[in-house]
């Protein structure tokens, strides 16, 4: 034991120095406070469903008119007169262009009046061939000259027919004369004017389209046409029946008709190793014009029930594609998945997750894998993604 006395006041400062010094590394050793525990942190979850997935395949494809017909003169003439509107709709047998018919007039007339001359020479020879037989008959005529007679009769025959022929042709100009629209549909560009000499060698003066219905044409990979042609085997009914066709248009928004397969072609394309196809889709509002890109998908007649995420719950690594879970303890857990056909604002999930289970959708940032939160249920619009309160939830609350 020390001891010591505090007489000096050097002695009683160093005295009082230790004591602090004890004290202070007595508290040092203590156990540290334990920190506050902080809440759960609150994230938006949908609750996922199966639902029926049907195989379904997009192809890049182009619309085409369904009938077209180039307004070409068929006879060489100036157009006298343009009788329709650029892009108006026309009805079958509608005047769209006249074309200067006097010359054609001129020839119709001069063949009718050769034809009117063919007949009088036809019935003199009829009257000449029926005299001469009867005094041939009676040994006045010799055979020689009956037959003369009948020769005379058969070329005045011939002369008829050539001039009937001739009016023929030369009513079928007149008719010519008038450009008519060949079916109902719309008419496009003009590419000559009033005054301009035209003939079948001058190319068209306009194309009239029919857009409605309208084709949409596409390509098909020839393994992929094999392995449908082989599916199709053995079944009863035509498979092309029950699949669903519908299209996407440039904009993005989803054409309102359904269409059908109505065309495959009979070979396959040896440069590109396809098989041509066509849809038909109905288009009486004229939304779809020719020479469009759109996306036509394909679905099958039936399919099988498969798990539909948010494409918002889809996050990817250099590992894959993953979804964070809430589970039954209402942990963080990341789980990989593998995703199929995207079904609106929707990705179908082949493997990895279960109807049931909930996936976060929002506030995916400010959580990680192990962590405790507080599920909030949303609904979601499959078509558009967004998202709203559930109808009756308990909101996860435990």
């Amino acid at each position: 034991m020390f001891s010591f006395s505090c007489s000096s006041p050097l002695r009683l400062i160093l005295w009082v120095s230790l004591t602090v010094c004890t004290l202070l590394m007595v508290t040092g050793c203590s156990e540290p406070a334990a920190p506050l525990s902080s809440p759960p942190v609150p994230v938006s979850v949908v609750k996922l469903e199966a639902t029926e997935v049907r195989p379904s395949r997009d192809f890049v494809a182009r619309t085409a008119a369904s009938a077209r017909a180039d307004l070409t003169a068929r006879i060489e003439a100036e157009i006298k007169q343009i009788l329709f509107v650029e892009g108006a709709k026309v009805e079958r047998g509608q005047v769209l262009v006249q074309l200067e018919d006097t010359r054609v007039a001129a020839d119709l007339q001069r063949s009718k009046a050769e034809l009117t001359a063919a007949r009088a020479e036809l019935d003199s020879a009829r009257r000449n061939l029926t005299r001469g037989e009867d005094v041939a008959s009676k040994g006045y005529l010799s055979d020689a000259d009956l037959d003369k007679l009948k020769d005379r009769f058969n070329m005045a025959q011939s002369r008829l027919e050539t001039a009937e022929a001739a009016v023929q042709i030369a009513q079928t100009n007149v008719d010519y004369a008038v450009i008519r629209a060949p079916f109902d549909g719309w008419i496009g560009r003009q590419n000559y004017d009033e005054g301009a000499i035209v003939s079948p060698a001058s190319g068209a003066i306009a194309d009239v389209l029919v857009t409605d219905p309208i084709y949409v044409e596409f390509q098909l990979d020839e393994s992929d046409y094999v392995a449908f042609r082989r599916a199709a085997q053995g079944r009863n009914e035509d498979v092309t029946n029950g699949l669903s066709l519908s299209l996407t248009l440039p904009d993005g928004g989803r054409f309102d008709q359904d269409g059908q397969l109505n065309f495959t072609d009979v070979e396959t394309d040896a440069r590109t190793g396809t098989v041509a196809m066509r849809a038909v889709f109905s288009n009486s509002d004229a939304v779809l014009l020719p020479g469009l890109f759109v996306t036509l998908k394909i679905e099958g007649a039936t399919g099988a029930a498969q798990v539909l995420v948010p494409q918002a719950a889809i996050q990817e690594t250099i590992e894959g594609k993953f979804v964070l879970v809430v589970d039954d303890q209402n942990k963080v857990v990341q789980r990989f998945v593998k995703t199929g056909a995207r079904l609106g604002a929707m990705l179908a999930i082949e493997s990895g997750l279960e109807a049931g289970e909930q996936v976060i959708v929002e506030g995916l940032q400010k959580v990680r894998s192990g962590i405790e939160v507080k599920p909030i249920i949303k609904a979601i619009n499959p078509k558009t993604g967004v998202f709203s309160e559930a109808e009756s939830s308990d909101n996860g609350a435990s």
